[in-house]
């Protein structure tokens, strides 16, 4: 999931340099039409479905109990995590290579924050729901 940067009229996207293929057989050859250019958006994020171990702790939501089902969150300030149940943090521990590592391919492009929030459901809808 993507955001773009700016107020831009255009939802045209920008192709992106060139995938590596790794040797895996998740990886996929995205057609370079298809490509986001990750240089050109605000936030990087995707469903994390299971449980989150970052600096060998199995990450927590303090205000529900929440132990899996994350946001993870990349900004230009670093990493956040977000809850189902709306709480969001900082996670200074995660590095931009971790992320990278458990990021997927781009399923999705979203307006903003906001729209983004409600398309992978982490808007309060499923407080308290694990949905696998």
């Amino acid at each position: 999931m993507f955001w773009r940067s700016g107020k831009s009229g255009s939802s045209e996207q920008q192709p992106a340099a060139p995938a590596e293929t790794g040797s895996s057989p998740e990886s996929v050859d995205i057609p370079a039409e298809l490509r986001v250019d990750r240089t050109a958006v605000s936030f990087l994020a995707f469903p994390h479905p299971g449980p989150l171990v970052i600096a060998n702790t199995t990450v927590v939501c303090h205000q529900c109990g929440a132990d899996r089902e994350w946001m993870v969150i990349k900004t230009a300030e670093g990493m956040c995590i977000r809850c189902r149940c709306t709480r969001t943090w900082p996670e200074p521990r995660m590095s931009a290579e971790q992320f990278e590592a458990l990021m997927g391919p781009v399923a999705a492009v979203a307006q903003d924050f906001s729209h983004a929030v409600r398309f992978l459901g982490y808007d309060g809808t499923f407080t308290g729901a694990y949905l696998q």
